[in-house]
């Protein structure tokens, strides 16, 4: 493993605990002989992700893939990665999109500003069908516009360009570092992190506490469904990709802790 990819909420972090026992257990992992960069793919903003690294005892990353694939930041450089706003840019408009469906969806409300960006529109939508959010997607393309849909937890609408999404933000950082797909590791617990499971070859961590939307998307992948919650669950599955002794691995964690 090169390259481990994680959403953050429900999945290495849901308090100070997990916090300390995921950083625990990447901590050891620095002794590999290769050591592998840390990303962190979140539906967070990159400055509520940056706040919460400050706050808690959660290691600091290699990179931040924030708002669902939308921004991406070096952390060592304190830097945004330009080139991936650049591929962001075409046939796609913040403005448009959020004018369509205000005028023309009902029952949806808009996301606070904090969740939005240039290239995240973000609706709150309860309790919706496929069909709904096709009509959304059937929206934006009559406008000429080229975004995707992605719904999670029933209740989290988020309209990003069509190269946007976890997923395509991890496949091409992973190319941008020279690092192949089959030496990158996911994890996650909902349906916005299916993406990632879905980049060809990458090993995937499911879980727990894992929505059904997720464990439905990679049924059939190189996935491993853990027995274990949040970080203790892709510890679980992370040492049975690279070989470690769980057991061991489990009473080092909470030594240091």
């Amino acid at each position: 493993m090169l390259l481990f990819s994680t959403d953050i909420d429900g999945t290495i972090f849901d308090g100070p605990e997990t916090a300390e026992i995921f950083a625990n257990f990447w901590q050891n992992l620095q002794e590999l002989p290769k050591q592998p960069l840390l990303v962190y793919n979140t539906g967070r903003s990159l400055d509520d992700v940056r706040a919460l690294i400050r706050e808690t005892a959660l290691p600091s990353p290699d990179f931040i893939i924030a708002g669902v694939g939308t921004e991406m930041f070096e952390q060592a450089k304190g830097k945004v990665i330009d080139e991936w706003n650049a591929e962001l840019s075409g046939h796609w408009d913040f403005e448009t999109v959020h004018r369509l469906v205000s005028a023309q969806i009902e029952d949806i409300e808009a996301q606070p500003d904090e969740c939005q960006n240039e290239f995240k529109c973000s609706w709150f939508y309860y309790d919706k069908s496929r069909d709904d959010l096709d009509r959304i997607g059937e929206l934006i393309e009559s406008a000429g516009l080229e975004a995707q849909v992605i719904y999670s937890s029933n209740r989290d609408l988020d309209i990003l360009p069509r190269q946007a999404n976890k997923g395509n933000a991890l496949r091409w950082l992973a190319a941008w570092k020279e690092i192949p797909l089959s030496r990158v590791a996911v994890a996650g617990d909902s349906g916005n992190d299916s993406s990632m499971f879905l980049v060809d070859d990458t090993f995937g961590v499911v879980v727990s506490n894992a929505e059904d939307a997720l464990v439905s998307a990679v049924a059939g992948g190189n996935a491993y469904l853990s027995e274990e919650s949040c970080a203790r669950g892709v510890i679980e599955g992370l040492s049975r990709h690279l070989g470690l002794d769980t057991q061991s691995l489990s009473n080092e964690t909470h030594a240091q802790g």
